[in-house]
């Protein structure tokens, strides 16, 4: 499909910008990416679903988000941050609509793996990030929870959900101050690939399908 294609190459763009030091051109790489997934989107779901303009209002989210954190400075990050905390609502919102509560109450252990990774990852971040500390507590509570209801949605879902966490970890790893090689490249390689197959994962969702016009609802009122 061309939207996923416009995306890979999105995402390689991006990844060649932060290589190469190329910040002005992110302004193009990486806005285009959320853009795209929200093409796909558009052409993928039934017109008119519910749960699609949810995931697709998360996505547009997920794109302003992007765009603040191009921008330096505390008061960016702390808009990204709000905006992406208002995305996962979102997500949340898509999840419980698709049935993933109901098939978490028989695979809790999943849930309480995502508040313990939480837990742990705030308690090693947490002298580091100062003043940031409270609101990235915060934002990691609603994004473990997103994490744990995508496992309820299949393989896909879940593995998107898992990759985000990982990706923001990173992030967060980085604003304490904690860096590595290639780390704002595995960010972006890992953040791409979790949108991908979040969206990839609610499409084959049933709260996807095409509704049914039965028999009854399609005669014309006398």
């Amino acid at each position: 499909p061309v939207w996923l294609a416009a995306f890979a190459l999105a995402l390689a763009a991006d990844l060649a910008a932060i290589t190469l030091g190329a910040d002005g051109a992110r302004w193009v790489t990486k806005p285009a990416l959320m853009l795209s997934l929200l093409g796909f989107l558009t052409v993928s779901a039934p017109p008119g679903n519910a749960a699609a303009r949810l995931l697709g209002a998360g996505l547009a989210l997920a794109w302003a988000a992007d765009a603040a954190l191009l921008v330096d400075g505390t008061e960016a990050f702390l808009t990204g941050m709000a905006l992406f905390g208002l995305m996962q609502l979102c997500y949340l919102a898509v999840f419980v609509r698709a049935g993933a509560v109901e098939r978490l109450r028989r695979r809790w252990p999943v849930p309480a793996a995502y508040l313990l990774f939480w837990a742990a990852a705030i308690a090693v971040l947490w002298p580091r990030l100062g003043a940031l500390a409270a609101p990235i507590a915060v934002y990691g509570l609603l994004l473990v929870a997103m994490g744990a209801a995508a496992s309820g949605l299949g393989r896909s879902a879940a593995a998107g959900g898992a990759l985000f966490v990982v990706s923001d970890l990173m992030l967060g790893a980085g604003v304490a101050g904690l860096d590595f090689p290639l780390r704002e490249q595995a960010v972006m390689a890992s953040y791409g690939a979790a949108q991908l197959l979040i969206v990839l994962g609610c499409l084959r969702n049933a709260a996807f399908a095409p509704a049914v016009v039965t028999r009854r609802a399609r005669i014309e009122p006398v």
